[in-house]
């Protein structure tokens, strides 16, 4: 049984609200410099107020479908520009027709602005909302907002992202191969310094994605900020690298099996690891008496 960490400290949801308000402003002076084509012409003042609400609603309308995606357990495990790239293209649906109300319908026909010429020299027909007007709105949105949001997402992912911490309540799981206390302080160093402690020291495996690493224990998982080849220089005869993104605790290896012809390490947890074939030799080498190493029959028809 999981649950998910559902609080979030003030500092945490101020810096997040302060990173975003300071990105909120630059790029809307960096709107207000380019003065992109919007399809109609308004005096520099209402040109203002609605880039300032586009913005402003696009940006809090991602945060929190990033934050939403997040807590959803399945997708935990996506590599991080997965998960970005989904929310900038579910974010993007969700704001189509907001962005559709505040051009076509607040600014040309509440506040009756005109519509601008456009490359050949005419007016274009404004479509009325509707169906084909949003997939048109949103074929226009989806691919500058999913690029914007994951170039202001990424120096700051780990901040952004307070739920992608899960906790496990299975004691049953957190029980079964836990570490002498002498043992996990000696094994204790730095990267272990960045884990959430309501995670623990009992590491399962940890997966590299580019400068992030993905912590499993015995009480859960949670994003923090290394490079995997620190933990495999730390944490020495306790583990073994099985894959260039990977990096195993011995003690909690419970199977090795065949998969085609690749190997996959089966954790304490269910999580399952790929094995390289470079690291193929040494997996086998490691736990060939010690895991049950099965292979995997097909299934029958």
């Amino acid at each position: 049984m999981n649950s998910a960490l559902n609080a979030t400290s003030p500092s945490r949801l101020g810096a997040i609200a302060r990173y975003l308000a300071g990105t909120g402003c630059a790029l809307w002076l960096l709107v207000m410099v380019l003065q992109p084509d919007v399809g109609f012409s308004a005096p520099l003042p209402w040109m203002g107020l609605l880039w300032f609400l586009k913005i402003a609603s696009g940006l809090a309308l991602l945060q929190c479908v990033l934050y939403l995606l997040s807590r959803i357990q399945q997708f935990q495990t996506l590599p991080l520009w997965l998960l970005l790239a989904g929310s900038g293209i579910v974010g993007s649906a969700l704001l189509t027709p907001l962005y559709w109300l505040l051009g076509e319908g607040l600014m040309q026909t509440v506040l009756g602005f005109q519509e601008s010429l456009d490359d050949m020299g005419t007016l274009g027909n404004q479509a009325g909302f509707g169906w084909s007007a949003l997939v048109e709105e949103f074929g226009d949105l989806v691919g500058p907002v999913s690029a914007s949001w994951m170039l202001i997402c990424w120096p700051r992912l780990p901040g952004l992202l307070p739920p992608l911490m899960t906790l496990t309540a299975d004691r049953d799981t957190a029980q079964e191969a836990i570490l002498p206390a002498t043992a996990a302080q000696a094994a204790r160093s730095a990267w272990r310094d960045a884990l959430p402690s309501e995670l623990g020291d009992d590491i399962i495996a940890v997966s590299s994605e580019l400068q992030y690493l993905r912590v499993w224990t015995s009480r859960g998982s949670a994003l923090i900020l290394g490079a995997l080849q620190n933990v495999e220089d730390a944490e020495g005869a306790a583990g073994i690298r099985v894959h260039r993104s990977w990096w195993v605790h011995a003690n909690h290896v419970r199977s090795v099996r065949r998969r085609a012809d690749a190997l996959v390490c089966t954790m304490s947890d269910g999580l399952e690891v790929p094995v390289s074939r470079r690291r193929k030799a040494d997996v086998l080498a490691r736990f060939g008496d010690s895991a049950r190493f099965k292979s995997t029959a097909p299934e029958a028809p």
